[in-house]
């Protein structure tokens, strides 16, 4: 949007000359007759004052999609299309209406996703964002493939999977819907907010915070706590999203721990990942994803993975998911650590200098991506090649699209894994690399001292 539209103060409010050239239209009584078989009755009936008021809203919506300079330049050529046909005696353009009774080019999906955009948001006094609103579009995507409306469509195919398109008359697939839809978006504001990466120092002060309580509480801590603790690590060390984490195969990584043990090879943890995934088509597949045993920065990923897994054999867990909810049975959920690590982030917070002090913890961080991000932004600071960087964090897309580079079974997981270590633990190793233990100690009483 150009300075002039932003300062215009009828911006969605108001059509503007030429709209309708643009963008079809309809009125509300049509769109009423298109969609509900009748005509409105707005003051006498409040569903249909609603219904005209939404109409409204999103044809306003479709033809703020584009920019004043291009309706005005349409306008333009329009005029002279207009005086040319009188001079020949013809008329230039198609007609703009009326539709044919029953065609709202989607203007039913439209209003599902404006009442969608109206309800509650997590936090007090707002709304839901745009981006949640849209999955009306999809939703009703997908009902229409299932529904009988969908034998019009047609499939176009070259004679192989990806060659294969369709041609379909699902409304919210048109391109009024997709005008809408553009212009909902530049109302509503489509803003992604990621979550914050972590600081190597921040996440060096959570790990001492965990390993301060590991060595009050010893094996006596508790077990949510040592799950947090390996959670935090394991999200930040092996690049991994936080529903990545909880995934975890507790079987397997004994399995691991112990064949790394009987050769005295604790230079990496093979973390194993399994379950059913989404881009997989529901399959249950197993991954193996490398870790330093020892990082760069000196956390010592092993043996915290030793330490959980003889605090779980304390209560007797040896195999099935290393995380669970506090039933002990089913696989927990990243959210079941962030108040852990919330609390910690806020101690620092309140007694340090590593974190801002007009951060609001709970909002910026988050235990989905920080971690993820944490791990990234390191590899780039310590120069790993981006090929490292992928091989490590896109296990999952890599593997979706038909690669076997880290996806095998649990037969053979072992002997492939161990002959790429060397590729595969070269981002985990490097993280802060050079970034002596000497002088995280130095640093880490500088801002103990700041306190």
């Amino acid at each position: 949007a150009t300075i002039e539209e932003l300062e215009e103060q009828d911006r969605f409010m108001k059509a503007r000359p030429g709209d309708h050239i643009c963008t079809s239209f309809q009125c509300p009584n049509c769109q009423s007759q298109n969609i509900r078989g009748r005509d409105l009755e707005p003051a006498c009936n409040i569903a249909d004052a609603c219904f005209e008021s939404l109409a409204i809203r999103a044809t306003l919506d479709a033809f703020w999609a584009r920019s004043k300079s291009t309706v005005s330049g349409h306008v333009s050529e329009a005029r002279f299309m207009a005086r040319y046909g009188e001079a020949l005696g013809f008329t230039p353009m198609p007609p703009l209406g009326p539709f044919r009774l029953g065609t709202h080019n989607g203007m039913m999906q439209a209003i599902m996703l404006e009442m969608r955009a109206m309800e509650k948001g997590r936090k007090p006094g707002t709304r839901v964002n745009f981006g949640t609103a849209r999955g009306v579009r999809s939703t009703t995507t997908v009902l229409w493939d299932a529904s009988p409306a969908s034998g019009g469509d047609i499939v176009l195919s070259t004679g192989n999977v990806k060659g294969r398109y369709v041609a379909t008359l699902c409304p919210s697939e048109g391109r009024w819907y997709s005008l809408f839809s553009l212009g909902v978006s530049v109302r509503m504001g489509d803003i992604v907010k990621q979550d914050r990466a972590y600081t190597i120092e921040v996440v060096h002060a959570v790990i001492d915070l965990f390993e301060k309580q590991f060595q009050d509480e010893g094996y006596g801590m508790p077990v949510r706590d040592f799950e947090a603790a390996l959670f935090f690590i394991i999200s930040c060390m092996g690049g991994f999203r936080g529903y990545e984490v909880v995934w975890t195969d507790l079987g397997a990584l004994i399995y691991d721990i112990e064949y790394c043990e009987n050769l005295g090879d604790t230079s990496a943890v093979s973390w194993p990942v399994t379950g059913r995934f989404k881009n997989e088509h529901g399959s249950w597949n197993h991954y193996m994803i490398p870790i330093a045993g020892v990082t760069g920065s000196g956390v010592r990923v092993f043996e915290w993975t030793q330490r959980i897994i003889k605090r779980l054999a304390l209560i007797g867990r040896t195999s099935g998911w290393l995380f669970r909810g506090n039933d002990g049975e089913r696989r927990a959920v990243a959210s079941d650590y962030a108040e852990n690590i919330y609390q910690k982030l806020e101690y620092l917070l309140e007694t340090t200098t590593l974190i801002d002090p007009g951060c609001d913890i709970r909002e910026e961080f988050g235990v989905q991506r920080s971690g993820r991000r944490f791990f990234d932004t390191q590899c780039l600071n310590m120069k790993v090649s981006t090929i490292d960087i992928e091989m490590q964090c896109r296990w999952r897309s890599d593997r979706a699209k038909g690669g076997k580079t880290v996806k095998r079974s649990m037969l053979h997981t072992y002997a492939e894994v161990r002959n790429m270590k060397t590729t595969l633990l070269r981002p985990s190793q490097a993280l802060m690399k050079g970034y002596t233990l000497g002088e995280y100690v130095v640093n880490k009483k500088r801002w103990r001292g700041a306190a």
